[in-house]
C-alpha cells in the first residue's frame, strides 16, 4: 500500500478525517530521514505525528512524556480506538506496574508511554533495549535543554536511551524552542546536526494578548478578577475554564483561596503538593469540575482542554518562550480567548534573585546560563512595555 494511503487509513482508525497542516510532512520526513525535530504550536496535533508512524510499523513505539495526566489521557483515547497502548508511571500500584511491564516485555503493546524518571529504574533501560522498537518519540523535548525555560535533569538520560536502543526512527516534539535550544535537543539526543527541523507558524488570531503594568498585589488581584469576569462571566457559568499562573507556591494557594471566597470553583497546583492532590487537580480541570486553577508553571504541560477562555499571569514568567507556551493553552478550540500578563518594575529584581539562587551544575557554565536566562526575561519585559 502507498505510504500516504496507509497513513490516512491509520488516521481514520484513530478517529480523524484528515491531517492538519504540517502533520503529513512531519510523518513523511520522519519515515524517510529517520530523525526529526518538530516544533509546532500548543494544540497543533503533535501527538499524531508519532502515533500514526507507530501504527504503520511493527513493534512497540516508546514515547517519553513528562506528565502522567497526558499519558493517561492519550492511552485511554488509543485504547478506545482498539490500539494496544499503556503507560508506566510511579502513580501505578506495584502489581499493576508489574502487569504492564510483563506485557511490554512480551510485545503486547504498540505504544508505551514512559515518564522520564522511569529511565533511572535499575535495569530498565537495558531491558527496554531488548524489545522490537521502531520509534522513540520525545514529547516536550525542550525539557532536555539547560538553556530552555523548563529544564528537567531526568531528561538527560533520554540520549542514553536512544543510544542503547538505536531505533530506526526518533522524533523530538516541542511547542517552543529557540535556535539554541533546538540545537541542544538534537545534540543531547545524539541525532546529528543534519537532523531535519520542522518549525510551524505560531499565529493564534483568536487569542488576544494584553500586558498590564501594576503597582502592587491588590492591583494584580483586580486585573485577575476583571479578566475572569470578562472571560467566564460568573462562577459555574459553563463558558469554559481559566488558568491563573502565579510565581510562587504560596501565592497559588492564597489566590485559590481568595477566588474561592468570591464563589469560583478553584484548585491550586504546584510541585510541593502531594502527588494525589496534583492528580486530582488535573482531573478536575480536565473534566471541567472547576472554573479555574491557580498554579505555578508546574501545571499545564500537555493539558488537553480546548475551552480555556483565559490565561492570566499574576507575574511574568521567565521568557517570551515560556509565556507563549503557557498562554497558548487558551483558545485551542479556535474560539475567542484572552491572555493577560500583569507585571511591575519590582518583578525585575525578584526574578534576578531567583535566577542567582544556587542550582545544580549540569556541566555548562552556570554564570553564562544565568545571564542567558536574564536576557530572555528582559525580552519578555520589553514586549510587555
Amino acid at each position: 500500500m502507498h505510504r500516504l494511503a496507509e497513513a490516512e487509513q491509520v488516521l481514520a482508525t484513530l478517529g480523524y478525517t484528515g491531517f492538519r497542516p504540517g502533520q503529513q510532512k512531519a510523518i513523511d520526513t520522519l519515515l524517510e530521514q529517520g530523525r526529526t525535530l518538530l516544533v509546532a504550536p500548543t494544540g497543533g496535533g503533535k501527538s499524531l505525528c508519532y502515533q500514526v508512524p507507530a501504527l504503520m510499523m511493527p513493534g512497540t513505539t516508546v514515547v517519553v512524556s513528562p506528565l502522567v495526566a497526558l499519558m493517561a489521557d492519550q492511552v485511554a483515547a488509543l485504547q478506545a480506538r482498539g490500539v494496544a497502548a499503556t503507560y508506566l508511571a510511579a502513580t501505578l500500584s506495584p502489581d499493576e506496574l508489574q502487569r504492564r511491564l510483563e506485557g511490554l516485555w512480551s510485545g503486547a503493546f504498540r505504544l508505551v508511554y514512559i515518564a522520564p524518571e522511569r529511565l533511572a529504574a535499575p535495569g530498565f533501560r537495558s531491558r527496554l533495549a531488548q524489545i522490537d522498537c521502531p520509534l522513540i518519540a520525545v514529547d516536550e523535548a525542550h525539557c532536555i535543554s539547560e538553556w530552555g525555560h523548563d529544564f528537567r535533569p531526568e531528561y538527560m538520560q533520554i540520549g542514553d536511551l536512544v543510544r542503547d536502543i538505536a531505533p530506526p526512527h526518533v522524533l523530538a516534539c516541542t511547542a517552543t524552542a529557540t535556535p539554541v535550544v533546538r540545537d541542544e535537543i538534537v545534540n543531547r539526543l545524539g541525532l546529528g546536526a543534519d537532523t531535519p527541523q520542522l518549525i510551524h507558524g505560531f499565529a493564534r488570531p483568536n487569542l488576544a494578548l494584553r500586558a498590564t503594568e501594576v503597582s502592587g498585589q491588590r492591583e494584580r488581584q483586580r486585573v485577575v478578577d476583571a479578566a475572569l469576569k470578562e472571560a467566564l462571566g460568573a462562577p459555574s457559568g459553563e463558558r469554559g475554564l481559566a488558568i491563573v499562573y502565579t510565581p510562587t507556591r504560596k501565592l497559588a494557594e492564597s489566590e485559590a483561596g481568595r477566588l474561592a471566597g468570591l464563589g469560583w470553583r478553584t484548585r491550586s497546583y504546584h510541585a510541593g503538593l502531594p502527588a494525589e492532590d496534583r492528580q486530582l487537580a488535573q482531573e478536575d480541570f480536565a473534566h471541567g469540575r472547576i472554573d479555574l486553577i491557580c498554579a505555578t508553571n508546574a501545571f499545564g504541560m500537555g493539558i488537553d482542554r480546548a475551552d480555556v477562555r483565559a490565561v492570566v499571569h499574576f507575574a511574568p514568567p521567565g521568557s517570551i518562550e515560556a509565556y507563549y507556551q503557557e498562554v497558548g493553552r487558551a483558545g485551542r478550540d479556535g474560539e475567542d480567548a484572552i491572555g493577560v500578563l500583569c507585571w511591575a518594575q519590582s518583578d525585575l529584581p525578584q526574578r534576578r534573585r531567583l535566577l542567582e539562587l544556587p542550582g545544580g551544575d549540569q556541566g555548562a557554565d552556570q554564570t553564562e546560563i544565568v545571564e542567558h536566562k536574564w536576557n530572555l526575561f528582559l525580552e519578555l519585559i520589553r514586549w510587555a512595555e
